[in-house]
């Protein structure tokens, strides 16, 4: 998936730590959102929903039009549609899994202890709040994002994602 860069470019590997990446977590879950930086500034993003089924509901209802209508749809532009849209998410993995985690890091963030802290502060601040599990959603074709999340500990459910095909939901217990 392509997502706006740190310098506005579009790009695949870099975090989107602009508004409309995010914009929903920031303004629904402020305090389960961390950001990682450098020399160079802003290098990563660990954002997290303590209760997922309520964040996505708040954001599909609320923030979500708010931010279509602040954005309108610029054809063959890079937009908050293609970033941000409504994902069902299966009934099963928000009872199991209840809490929602977004991690990302820069390619020049080539400390991997320096992702994982970040991954590890947000999991740590969902658990101490009573989180019992946390899922996330990533492209199937990202085996480097796969490859991070497993070595967290997160394993692939079994359910399907009908409205985000080529998506593998992951899940961790806390």
């Amino acid at each position: 998936m392509f997502r706006e860069g740190l310098d506005g470019e579009p790009t695949q590997r870099r975090p989107a730590l602009s508004g409309r990446a995010l914009g929903s977590f920031l303004s629904l879950s402020p305090e389960y959102t961390f950001v990682l930086e450098d020399e160079g500034g802003p290098c990563g993003y660990a954002a997290g929903a303590l209760c997922a089924e309520r964040f996505l509901r708040e954001r599909d209802s609320s923030w979500l039009p708010a931010m279509q209508r602040r954005y309108p749809r610029e054809e063959g532009s890079l937009t908050l549609y293609r970033l941000q849209g409504p994902v069902a998410v299966p009934l099963p993995v928000l009872r199991r899994f209840p809490s929602l985690v977004q991690l990302d890091t820069a390619p020049r963030v080539q400390d991997a202890g320096a992702s994982r802290s970040l991954a590890v502060s947000l999991l740590s601040a969902l658990r101490a709040d009573g989180s019992r599990g946390v899922f996330c959603q990533v492209s199937a074709a990202d085996h480097q994002q796969l490859s991070f999340y497993s070595n967290l500990g997160f394993i692939a459910l079994p359910l399907p994602c009908p409205s985000s095909p080529g998506t593998q939901l992951l899940g961790r217990l806390l």
